[in-house]
């Protein structure tokens, strides 16, 4: 178990078993955007192998390769004491099992006392790493695996490896127009039960996207799934709290918890679908 206390913003916190209970200190008031956040996302490299035409960050299978990232990941998180650490890390990219130092990412993450996570593609199945798998087993708290439709054929073994090892296993959905909501259904009749969360991740008409998902109605009345497992994307958080009574919300910005760090540039922002830098601490 591990707890955190930052009073400038009304805040502790308490995670275990890989969920955070938050409580506020003063319970008339908000808890405030917080200056050292619980959890991180951060970005590990460019370069991807998928080539999905609706790819926000534009990654590309000949994207350059920063050496010195763990390097980075270690100055940097070593400045924060241990009520200033993040519980967990969820590591991306691109693809991030393609960076040649992936797992000591990983394992230099654990060895700091934050949980490592991260999101994959699937592709690195075909390449008998045993290695990612390993460390996956030994370090990570779990793993959210992408169901893209032209990927099937990956993201559907690597979820199979890592339900064997007994891995937290999320599986994440992009969703855009009606099909894409159709192809989410039955890829939850399947899999409901099997793993942990279902995470919908609306469109964005960002990077190689020039649409965006624009289709609340047909979704909320299609998902027959429950709150127990499904979850949805920051992204979706204006449409949930127009309609709260379909589906439960958080009264918080999800950002406001949360924040983007890109290990290449080391700038800090407020989510990986923003330009808006942050300032920590």
């Amino acid at each position: 178990m591990k707890t955190r206390i930052l009073t400038e913003c009304n805040y502790k916190a308490i995670h275990l078993d890989g969920k955070t209970i938050r409580i506020a200190l003063d319970p008339k008031k908000e808890i405030k955007e917080l200056t050292y956040p619980e959890f991180w996302d951060v970005k590990v490299t460019s370069r991807c192998n998928g080539n999905c035409k609706y790819c926000y960050q534009s990654s590309l299978p000949e994207a350059d390769i920063d050496y010195n990232i763990v390097i980075k990941f270690v100055q940097y998180f070593s400045q924060f004491n241990d009520n200033q650490k993040p519980f967990q890390i969820a590591f991306g990219g691109g693809e991030p099992t393609l960076h040649p130092y992936f797992v000591d990412l990983l394992q230099a993450c654990y060895n700091r006392g934050i949980t490592p996570n991260y999101t994959t593609n699937g592709m690195w199945v075909t390449n008998n790493a045993t290695n990612i798998l390993k460390a996956t087993i030994e370090y990570c708290g779990g793993v959210a695996v992408s169901a893209h439709p032209h990927l099937e054929k990956y993201w559907r073994e690597a979820v199979k490896l890592y339900l064997e090892n007994g891995v937290h296993t999320n599986l994440h959905v992009i969703i855009g127009d009606t099909n894409s909501i159709d192809i989410f259904n039955k890829i939850y009749q399947e899999y409901t039960g099997k793993v942990k969360y279902f995470v919908l991740l609306p469109l964005s008409n960002q990077g190689r996207s020039t649409t965006c998902f624009n289709n609340w109605e047909y979704l909320k009345n299609s998902i027959n799934g429950s709150p127990r497992d499904i979850a949805f994307g920051a992204n979706f958080h204006p449409y949930l709290a127009k309609d709260h009574k379909r589906f439960p919300v958080s009264i918080y910005d999800p950002e406001s918890m949360s924040v983007y760090l890109d290990l290449e540039t080391m700038k800090v922002y407020k989510s990986s679908f923003s330009t808006e830098e942050r300032k920590i601490g």
